[in-house]
Order: C-alpha cells, then structure tokens, then sequence
C-alpha cells in the first residue's frame, strides 16, 4: 500500500481532521458598560452593556497570535553566531460585520475611547483601556482545538469600509488589536 497519497488520510479519519479557518471565536472581557463615543455621561441609553456579545456576533476575521523574536549576534573572526532575542508579539487586524441594531461600530469606537480622550488630549491609565481576550479555534461539530488568552488588549487604530454609491456589499470594520502576549493552550 502506498502511503504518498490520501489513502493513509482517509484511514486515519481521527488524527487527519482538518482544521476549518470559520470556526472560531473572539471573546473580549471587561468592556462593560462602554460609553459611547459623543454621547451624555449623565443618561444611561449612552453606555452600551453587551459590548463582548457584540463583537462575538459580528466578527468577519481574526489572525492567529504569533510573536517574532529579535536575534542577538556574536561574531568571533569570520563567524556569527545567533541567539534568541526579545519577542515581540504581532499586532492583529480584528475585522467586523457594521450591523445597524448591534452597533459593532460604536463599540470599537468607545473601546479606542477608553486609550485616548479627544476632547481633553489625554492619555489615560493602561488599567482604563487594557483589557484580556481569548480567541477559541474549533472543529466544526464544536470541539475545541486550542485557545490563547491575550493579555493587555487595545485598539491601536480603526478604519472602514467607505462608502460606494456602486458597491452594494456589506459595510466592514477593522480594529487593530495590540497585546503584550498571547498565552497558547490546548483543550482539558
């Protein structure tokens, strides 16, 4: 039996599953009660409460959390030698569905709030804007594959989709999402 072809897949249905890019989720803690951006402090319809459903429902795209690692060299002579530096962990384009009644928009814009007031020209504290998220990958009958947890979450910067008066698609957001780490994980 030869083993260069899918034969040996196909025998082996259990440990040659392939992993789908669709399933999978990105979920954000700690953005309760998120004041929308230009809206009154003093009345409550200004706050939105389901921020983390929000996004867990509108997300397009996600990429994996990687980190690089800088090189360190020594050279003796004619030789260099390499080793491993400070990593540095990616910044990763968070991509979103614009949905009208869930407003994944004013969330993103009220979550990049919280790391720099407009009005005033301020910075604040890091524990005002840095929040923690886990993104799950799974088959598609929900078995979990691996998670990462990801420490220290921002938004570094917006854009949109812009308007297209020939274009009738979907209207998208993308939030890039700055971490310090991203701490990998398999299933229990």
């Amino acid at each position: 039996m030869s083993e260069f072809g899918t034969y040996h897949l196909a025998d082996n249905p259990t440990v040659y599953q392939p992993v789908r890019s669709n399933n999978f989720r990105f979920i954000v803690s700690g953005l309760d009660n998120l004041l929308r951006v230009a809206e009154n402090p003093d009345l409550s319809t200004s706050y939105i409460t389901n921020a983390q459903e929000v996004i867990d429902f509108s997300v397009i795209s996600f990429q994996p959390p990687h980190f690089t690692q800088d090189e360190i060299q020594v050279k003796r002579g004619n030789s260099t030698v390499y080793y491993a530096g400070v990593p540095t962990f990616s910044d990763n384009q968070l991509v979103i569905n614009d949905f009208v009644g869930a407003d994944g928009k004013s969330v993103l814009l009220a979550w990049q709030a919280l790391s720099y007031d407009v009005i005033n020209d301020t910075i604040p504290s890091s524990d005002k804007y840095k929040v923690d998220a886990t993104v799950l990958e799974y088959l598609p009958d929900n078995t979990l594959v691996r998670y990462w947890d990801l420490k220290g979450c921002w938004v570094k910067g917006l854009s949109e989709d812009g308007w297209d008066n020939e274009n009738p698609g979907k209207k998208k957001v993308t939030a890039t999402i700055r971490y310090d780490r991203a701490i990998p994980h398999l299933p229990d």
